[in-house]
């Protein structure tokens, strides 16, 4: 068997279940929650989730190797059978995704020297979580471990804690949250004691009804943080109070465009082969700047944050801000193509009323010398009763900043806010498939929608 991750003691203390089959050997390998994974060794945790559910992979873990597998419910002869026969333990749990978090969180506590960071906000956090990773190699180089993609729920931080090791020196975990009480959950499994509220805006309002209610959910990561821990929030934040009551007698620092901001940024624009920054200390009044990949004022923001982090663990103003020209975004975030002489420009990963309006400002101006443009935006979801109104305001402010080219929305939300304005809608992806076969070379279409609507497939259609 390979190197014991946790012995059989450490399992059952950490879940509270008992033995419906001993395990055999002296533990487990390794923790996962996706059968497709599992190797050698492992322990299977069988989660029922929303989209399928792992107790019906039991079989399949067992034959790839499990040394046991954790259930939160009574197994079929056939599937104990199977067990037994590859020798197999199994465990009985009460709830096999609280069990999975409590194995996170033990793995966790075996680091208690590890800078812990945690991310959240309204929009941003996958970028900033990114930003902020490549600042911390500039004082922990190859020893900085952080979020995969945007594996940020109650399932990802829990799978991105467990991949904690002894060279690990920090960890940077993004946490994302759609109802009440999530971040406060996910807190508690990473135990931060630094803190970062990229954003709070309009996202979620189903669930947390304003911003105030927004802010109420980011702040429990403040919360949460170690007594001795730092808070670094935006200086602008919608609920900036909110978030000091949450970070109580921590420390807070800020960060934006503000005079009184502890970091404030400038963002210069386009320079040369990249965009400029200009970051100024509070405290001490130095200032510096940088040329890094990322455009945009909201990204500016990104990058005052990062630095701020940055300086929490001791880095100089020069060297933190160095970091910032490693930053790179994953997936459809800001992603750029060129196919068949047409410009894409795909930022389809998630959108909301301040990402849009951020995100077509930063278009605007990459943007500007071209010799034709095309927004194509999709619904944004999970706006509660404020949905109306911020999709028919997002095509009011789109048609301001692009007055003379041509916008076309998909989906239902945007259809009905586009009526009486000069905007071509679709309902879906599928209806508007055609749009390549109507560009020319030269184009720029910028792309921006929530993931769920598919924008991405356009352009491969």
């Amino acid at each position: 068997m390979a190197d014991i991750f946790f012995s059989w003691d450490e399992v059952m203390s950490a879940v509270a279940g008992e033995w419906l089959l001993p395990g055999t050997g002296a533990g487990v390998s390794c923790v996962l929650d996706d059968s497709r994974s599992v190797r050698a060794g492992a322990l299977f945790v069988a989660i029922v989730g929303e989209l399928a559910d792992g107790h019906n992979y039991i079989a399949a873990a067992a034959r790839a190797g499990a040394a046991a597998v954790c259930v939160q419910r009574q197994l079929s002869e056939e599937d104990l059978a199977v067990l037994r026969d590859c020798g197999c333990g199994c465990i009985l749990v009460a709830d096999g995704l609280i069990a999975f978090q409590e194995l996170a969180l033990a793995h966790r506590r075996r680091f208690p020297g590890l800078f812990m960071l945690g991310v959240t906000g309204s929009c941003g956090k996958t970028s900033t979580k990114e930003i902020c990773a490549a600042v911390l190699e500039q004082r922990w180089p190859g020893q900085v471990l952080k979020t995969l993609g945007n594996t940020n729920n109650h399932f990802g931080v829990p799978r991105n804690l467990l991949r904690l090791t002894s060279t690990t020196a920090a960890a940077v975990i993004e946490m994302g949250t759609n109802h009440p009480g999530e971040i406060a959950r996910l807190t508690t499994l990473a135990e931060p004691n630094c803190g970062l509220v990229c954003h709070i805006g309009a996202a979620h309002l189903e669930a947390f009804g304003d911003l105030c209610g927004v802010a109420e959910e980011k702040g429990d990561l403040l919360a949460g943080l170690t007594a001795n821990g730092t808070a670094i929030v935006p200086a602008d934040a919608e609920g900036l109070e909110v978030l000091r009551r949450h970070a109580g007698q921590r420390r807070v620092l800020t960060f934006g465009p503000e005079a009184d901001a502890d970091l404030r940024c400038q963002y210069l624009g386009r320079c040369g082969d990249g965009y400029g920054v200009e970051l100024t200390r509070r405290d001490t009044g130095e200032s510096q700047r940088v040329v890094w990949p990322l455009g945009g004022e909201h990204q500016a923001k990104n990058a005052a944050a990062a630095v701020l982090v940055g300086l929490t663990v001791g880095l100089d103003l020069k060297t933190a801000a160095a970091g910032l020209r490693q930053s790179q975004l994953p997936g459809e975030r800001m992603a750029r193509r060129d196919i068949g002489g047409v410009h894409w420009v795909n930022d389809a990963y998630n959108a909301n009323p301040d990402s849009l309006a951020a995100s077509l400002a930063w278009f605007a101006e990459i943007s500007r010398e071209a010799q034709k443009r095309i927004l194509v935006l999709g619904d944004m979801l999970e706006l509660g009763a404020s949905s109306e109104r911020a999709h028919r305001e997002a095509l009011r402010l789109a048609r301001r900043m692009f007055p003379n080219d041509r916008i076309i929305t998909v989906g239902p939300r945007f259809a009905q806010a586009a009526a009486g304005m000069d905007i071509t809608s679709y309902p879906d992806v599928a209806a508007a498939s055609g749009l390549p076969a109507d560009l020319k070379p030269g184009t720029w279409v910028y792309l921006k929608g929530s993931n769920s609507i598919g924008l991405a497939k356009l352009m491969s259609a």
